[in-house]
């Protein structure tokens, strides 16, 4: 099986939170781990919010290079990224749960793209087929 991570699952692990452990059990089961690029930017972006030094920020974005696959956003990506947009808003509308960023639907048309699982724990992905729910 070939997995996507998400920022949550990242963050998950990044903080050692109680997910964290089935986190990593799901990268190590999965035959390829892949992670799209806008999740390194999101990640850094977390961890400057926790108030990481930026050396350990490096040190986050290297164990994420060394445990998975960055997946560049190319034209493929891009085009479906923009549609995955427009059904993440349509269903966060019918939840009434605050509209997904052009990053989630990124996450998910990699996946897509992919052919791949999805590991997340982000409630905007909850209803995809694709995901591999954390929780």
């Amino acid at each position: 099986m070939i997995l996507t991570i998400d920022t949550s699952a990242w963050a998950e692990m990044i903080r050692g939170s109680a997910l964290a452990s089935r986190a990593r059990e799901a990268m190590e089961q999965a035959d390829l781990c892949l992670t799209p690029s806008i999740v390194m930017a999101e990640v850094a972006s977390m961890c400057v919010r926790d108030r990481f030094d930026d050396r350990v920020i490096e040190g986050e974005l290297e164990s994420i290079r060394e445990s998975s696959v960055i997946v560049p956003i190319d034209d493929r990506i891009a085009i479906s990224g923009a549609h995955v947009a427009e059904e993440l808003r349509a269903s966060a509308r019918a939840r009434r749960i605050p509209l997904p960023g052009l990053a989630d639907a990124l996450v998910l048309a990699t996946a897509r793209e992919s052919h791949s699982g999805l590991l997340s724990g982000d409630p905007h992905f909850r209803d995809s087929p694709e995901t591999v729910w954390l929780s």
